[in-house]
């Protein structure tokens, strides 16, 4: 496995962001990307993670919900 590095995170994150925002625009409906989004990262898990880690890690997700932030930008919807 590739070493990654928190700039190649950083790196990352801004490209998915771009890419998220362009979409979003494209379809006016930030709710379908976000489902869409999260059915591909869900599968991503699912295929790398044994059947107890997607659990925890589900556990871990829904544990730490309360502390997402929402963009700071006008409402997507």
């Amino acid at each position: 496995m590739v070493k990654v590095t928190t700039k190649d995170l950083k790196k990352l994150y801004d490209e998915m962001l771009e890419f998220v925002i362009n979409k979003v625009i494209e379809y006016e409906d930030a709710q379908v990307v976000a489902s869409t989004m999260m059915a591909h990262a869900l599968k991503l898990y699912r295929s790398t993670l044994t059947d107890e880690e997607f659990k925890d890690m589900l556990k871990i997700v829904v544990k730490n919900a309360k502390k997402l932030l929402p963009y700071k930008i006008a409402k997507l919807h």
